[in-house]
């Protein structure tokens, strides 16, 4: 089995059909389909189903899928083993919610790259859902999400800290004791419904029984900062988010109490391998 034919395989399943993948991995479609025949005649199994223009896995195709992206991305990692092993070389893929990647994640990417000069870092941000699944399908190699406890058998998730939520008003509302008491008056920003805290939030403000009658939602958390900047509305963010703001007395923070932990959370595949690059990485954190 050759991995050029496994990436082939993996570029088809990725993006829907033979003529895409061969023009994303710049191969002639032909080239595809005798990457595809060789690896079917290795598996002695069809692997996909042609009908038409469309290619549907079969159910060899289905149960060979989740090793081929295993196969593929220990195959790219083992490419960044340096002959000197104290100084890793290669790419560290990271993907995270905004707020950790804007708030949390620089100062240790700071430190890593003291320690690690010629790693290149590729940062990406995403909704928990977005985050979990380019994990298990090896696009990324450790990922960063806020949110309340997460467990996942197939995954190693360590907590880092522990987030507090609370009102985030426009600083002509510093005397405001209850913001629930105020929001009927007021537009609330919502995140998104794939924020890792939404739901606590939703709860939250339902249990009050002071449901808001004008909403916004964004999938920016720099957007709903810069909303309630701009006196648009209220919202509930992590402190983390707003800390400099209210220490510059542009923002006013009022914690809540959410009936669970929201923790900021580190998290990467318990099976597959961990090369130079990422070990390294993962000893900054547990520091």
């Amino acid at each position: 089995m050759e991995m050029r034919h496994v990436k082939t395989f993996c570029a088809v399943v990725k993006y829907g059909g033979f003529s895409k993948a061969a023009r994303e991995l710049d191969y002639a479609q032909s080239t595809v389909t005798t990457h595809i025949k060789a690896l079917e005649n290795d598996l002695q199994s069809p692997l996909f189903d042609r009908l038409g223009k469309k290619v549907l896995l079969t159910k060899s195709g289905h149960h060979f899928h989740p090793y081929a992206l295993e196969l593929l991305a220990i195959y790219e990692k083992a490419q960044e083993i340096p002959k000197d092993s104290n100084h890793p070389e290669g790419t560290l893929t990271i993907t995270a919610n905004e707020s950790l990647a804007v708030y949390r994640l620089p100062n240790i990417l700071q430190k890593y790259k003291l320690i690690n000069p010629k790693v290149n870092i590729v940062l990406e941000t995403g909704t928990n859902e977005q985050a979990i699944k380019k994990l298990r399908d090896g696009e990324t190699d450790i990922i960063f999400l806020i949110g309340q406890s997460m467990e996942y058998d197939e995954l190693i998730t360590t907590p880092l800290f522990d987030e507090t939520l609370g009102w985030v008003l426009p600083a002509d509302l510093a005397s405001c004791d209850n913001p629930l008491k105020i929001l009927k008056d007021y537009q609330f920003i919502y995140t998104e419904r794939n924020c890792g805290y939404r739901t606590m939030v939703d709860n939250y403000i339902r249990m009050s029984g002071q449901m808001p009658d004008r909403t916004f939602e964004s999938s920016s958390i720099e957007v709903i900062k810069q909303s309630v900047l701009c006196g648009l509305g209220l919202a509930i963010l992590p402190y983390i988010v707003v800390k400099e703001n209210c220490n510059n007395n542009e923002l006013i923070f009022k914690p809540i109490e959410a009936s669970q932990l929201i923790k900021s959370n580190v998290i990467y595949h318990k099976s597959r391998w961990i090369s130079p690059v990422l070990q390294s990485f993962l000893s900054i954190l547990e520091k």
